[in-house]
């Protein structure tokens, strides 16, 4: 919790000095939530299930530098999941049977780069609309529940606070005077193996420190046939669709 209130209190920061020293015609801002669903990639799915997916909101707050660039902190509260009997093709991911629920609660401060000149009255071309990409950087408390069915069919639950690096593309369109909808799908990087409560370290297979029940011993290596994955970091995805409102305010030069 801690790393998630130092991203979403430094990024304010950040868009409020890019406010005061952005000189500009008319200041945008937006206000907005969204719907949508999570998805992961990790050690117990290491392919990407779109249809495999937890629900997820958020609320953001959009800043529109200029009109090609826009800066957003955004907070999400959702949900992810894996299980190894999702993974049909690989009978040592069915033999082994792990799964796990996840809540995260997430923090991110990124920068949109918008195509189009969307609602802008920089230009004498002005779209309703314009797709985007973006990349961003927060952190997520997680919290999981993971059943180790090769380990005695151990249930237990972990907790962890990773950062992340985020990448993505959008799509945002002018619905009406002062509002605005989108859909967005973006990846998250993070920097633990040990969001699914399986992962590696050192090369060394790992299960992550428990929390519940307190007596069982941890951390615990066992052969790489016993846990088929990826070494590569956990990640995870989100997916949504969003609504905006518009704050808009021109600023009239002064009188000579």
């Amino acid at each position: 919790m801690i790393i998630y209130y130092s991203i979403v209190r430094k990024t304010f920061f950040l868009i409020y000095l890019f406010t005061l020293s952005s000189i500009t015609y008319a200041q945008r801002w937006e206000v907005g939530v969204g719907a949508g669903m999570c998805n992961y990639k990790g050690d117990i799915m290491p392919s990407f299930k779109p249809f495999f997916a937890r629900p997820a909101v958020s609320t953001f707050i959009r800043m529109n530098w200029t009109r090609s660039v826009s800066f957003k902190v955004q907070g999400m509260f959702g949900g992810i999941a894996g299980n190894d009997k999702a993974i049909k093709s690989d009978p040592y991911h069915q033999a082994r049977g792990h799964s796990f629920n996840a809540i995260i609660l997430e923090g991110i401060g990124q920068v949109e780069y918008n195509f189009a000149n969307f609602r802008t009255t920089a230009s004498r071309i002005v779209n309703n609309w314009t797709p985007y990409v973006f990349g961003g950087y927060g952190g997520t408390t997680v919290q999981t529940r993971a059943k180790l069915v090769s380990i005695n069919n151990i249930s237990y639950t972990t907790r962890s606070s990773p950062n992340f690096l985020a990448l993505g593309i959008g799509f945002k369109k002018e619905w009406k005077t002062q509002w605005n909808w989108g859909i967005e799908f973006g990846s998250r990087w993070t920097n633990t193996d040990l969001i699914d409560a399986v992962g590696y370290k050192d090369g060394i297979v790992q299960i992550a420190p428990s929390t519940s029940p307190p007596s069982i011993i941890f951390p615990y290596s066992y052969q790489k046939n016993q846990t088929p994955g990826t070494k590569v970091n956990d990640m995870y995805y989100y997916t949504n669709f969003s609504i905006s409102y518009l704050f808009y305010k021109v600023h009239c030069p002064p009188r000579r």
